[in-house]
């Protein structure tokens, strides 16, 4: 190894600790089909509500680097899409979109009857962000806003921009399947996580933080076991393609931002684009974060929290 790689490998194996605060409450709930799925609340009990959920193979928790910017002004309830994060497996079948949209809708209700019905943001990326616009494809409006982050929306069959948005969520489809399962610490995974091209521009720490969130410890064995298998979330890279999401909505019958991914880049994200488009065919605020992958909150959150406070404050919803 010459001087300048092992300079670049030691400057991604430094990183910091993120320690995260312990919830202010908790609610445990059974979808109709006997899964679970856990919320968990932080933050300021008299502010607006966000509820926040994660991509495919990130938990909420993840996104600490975001959602800590919101712990003061606002309350915070996170929840985990079923099998991923904090929930206990349910099972493989059914875990798809449609399936996500109404558990969204189960735990938006519970949220409101259990700690009191107020204005409330859905803040979701990608996966979550994808059953969030399913509901609202189905003229169905859960939240009072909604600011979501750089969903993977495949154009119809004669875009140019569908096919190459399909050939990366067929790389990382397969990728899934083949996904390790069984790591002897986080610390194994997170190193993984650091020479993934794809999560170059992670902030410092993101890394331990993911792998802490999406693994669980087997005392059986005394390994770490991804809570939610790579088989199980493969599908979903292509399944996205199948939606009616990309067919005329009716204008948003509430405030919707998405904020994409820099489409500019050099190595830009298939995703940005599309999202781009998508705004621009249906008259949706959009917005861009600049040098962004997909994972931009977890790349740029500061700037990702003040396009989210701004667009909250141009629709008299800051608290």
């Amino acid at each position: 190894m010459n001087d300048q790689s092992r300079s670049d490998a030691e400057g991604r194996r430094e990183s910091i600790v993120f320690a995260l605060p312990k919830p202010i409450a908790t609610l445990d709930l059974e979808m109709d089909d006997g899964a679970r799925i856990r919320v968990v609340r932080h933050g300021n009990p008299s502010g607006p509500r966000v509820v926040l959920s994660h991509g495919n193979g990130f938990a909420s928790d993840s996104y600490f680097p975001f959602w800590r910017l919101m712990l003061e002004r606002f309350d915070l309830a996170l929840f985990d899409i079923r099998n991923c994060g904090r929930n206990p497996f349910h099972a493989a079948e059914p875990h798809g979109y449609p399936r996500f949209a109404r558990d969204n809708a189960a735990v938006h209700a519970a949220i409101a009857k259990e700690w009191g019905g107020k204005t409330t943001i859905g803040v979701f990326h990608s996966m979550s962000a994808i059953a969030a616009l399913l509901a609202v494809a189905d003229g169905d409006w859960h939240w009072d806003a909604l600011v979501l982050f750089d969903p993977p929306v495949v154009p119809p069959e004669g875009n140019p921009q569908r096919g190459p948005l399909m050939t990366a969520g067929g790389l990382l489809r397969d990728a899934a399947r083949n996904r390790q399962n069984r790591f002897r610490t986080p610390e194994e995974l997170a190193e993984v996580f650091r020479y993934m091209p794809r999560f170059r521009r992670l902030r410092k720490g993101v890394a331990e933080l993911n792998a802490r969130s999406v693994l669980r410890f087997d005392p059986g064995s005394g390994d770490w076991l991804l809570r939610c298998p790579g088989p199980v979330e493969a599908g979903l890279y292509v399944e996205v393609a199948e939606l009616p999401i990309w067919r005329k909505p009716a204008p948003p019958a509430r405030p919707l931002l998405i904020v994409g991914a820099d489409p500019e880049a050099e190595d830009a994200t298939k995703s940005g684009p599309c999202c781009k488009l998508f705004c621009e065919t249906f008259g949706i605020d959009y917005a861009v974060v600049p040098d962004t992958s997909h994972l931009l909150q977890l790349e740029e959150p500061e700037r990702c929290f003040a396009l989210f406070g701004s667009f909250l404050a141009d629709n008299g919803m800051g608290a």
